[in-house]
């Protein structure tokens, strides 16, 4: 079976990664591939890794490994679920079981001037992406859901991780990809704070109840993302830390085929995320620091003066 990342763990004080640094690692690390390396699609093939998933992993090699991929990313603000529920609402029937909780974000091309490799592979990236898509052999009138996204234009991708893992399914097979073929592995918690706990993790109050079904049956996957001191980020810092970061990603590929509703689904799983660069600060307005009752602030003698 393939095998996962190794053990993650919280490092001391680091001091700030350069950008040629960063790349010369997506480059250079052993265990993936740069995003944007040409023709990534023939350095790969996929393993079936449950009922009907299968997870990517390198070709040719004796012992069969999730083929990962490395890259920098900017963390979308828009359509941004890496929170600690997800916005789970089980009124809402389309939602599922909270179980089967998934948090996704979208990564766009980076923004930041240091690391412009990052706006300039991006389309390289995109398309290795849809090579790895389009190896996949699909029936006719089969949908394609694919990891990228096109809105008005501007090109992004969903990123997911499963949150919960039935107990059977890590006991089962602790170095494998999980047996619904998400390809998302057991995650090690030794050494956590309560903070991490299944017990005490703290989603919404209408979610409280699913909660308490699941504590005995699983086990509690935090997202695996780390600031920029590789400190482990809390749940309850996912958006403050994640949203609108400059990201190190590193992730796996999965297809899994779903013969009811004729559908190819493709996701994009994370098994690392290290904050480069934190969000910027949002944008400020003078109007929101005005009084109504002055009447209109473009007509007065310091508007617009700092």
């Amino acid at each position: 079976m393939p095998t996962t990342s190794p053990k993650l763990s919280s490092s001391t004080r680091t001091s700030p990664k350069t950008p040629a640094s960063v790349l010369n690692k997506l480059q250079t690390s052993p265990g993936g591939f740069y995003a944007a390396m040409p023709r990534l699609v023939y350095r790969t093939e996929y393993f079936a890794g449950g009922k009907d998933g299968n997870i990517l992993i390198t070709k040719g090699q004796d012992n069969d490994e999730e083929f990962i991929i490395h890259g920098v990313f900017q963390v979308s603000r828009n359509n941004f679920h890496f929170t600690p529920d997800a916005n789970y609402d089980p009124a809402n029937v389309f939602h599922g079981r909270l179980a089967d909780l998934k948090l996704h974000c979208q990564l766009t091309a980076g923004r930041n001037e240091a690391f412009k490799f990052s706006s300039e592979d991006f389309s390289a990236v995109c398309e290795n992406l849809n090579a790895f898509e389009k190896s996949v052999p699909r029936p006719r009138y089969y949908e394609t859901h694919s990891v990228i996204r096109d809105t008005i234009g501007h090109r992004s991708i969903k990123l997911t991780h499963r949150l919960f893992q039935a107990k059977d399914e890590a006991d089962d097979d602790t170095s494998s990809i999980d047996g619904d073929g998400d390809g998302n592995s057991s995650t090690y918690t030794d050494g956590l704070s309560s903070e991490f706990d299944i017990a005490t993790w703290p989603v919404a109050d209408r979610c409280q109840g699913h909660l308490q079904d699941i504590i005995s049956t699983h086990n509690m996957c935090p997202l695996p993302a780390y600031d920029e001191d590789h400190i482990l980020i809390p749940p309850l810092q996912y958006e403050e830390k994640l949203k609108g970061a400059l990201v190190e990603a590193h992730f796996a590929f999965c297809h899994r085929r779903m013969k009811n509703s004729k559908r190819d689904i493709f996701e994009a799983i994370v098994r690392e995320l290290i904050v480069l660069s934190p969000p910027a600060a949002m944008p400020t307005s003078r109007f929101k620091r005005r009084r109504l009752s002055d009447g209109p602030c473009t007509e007065q003698r310091n508007w617009g003066k700092h």
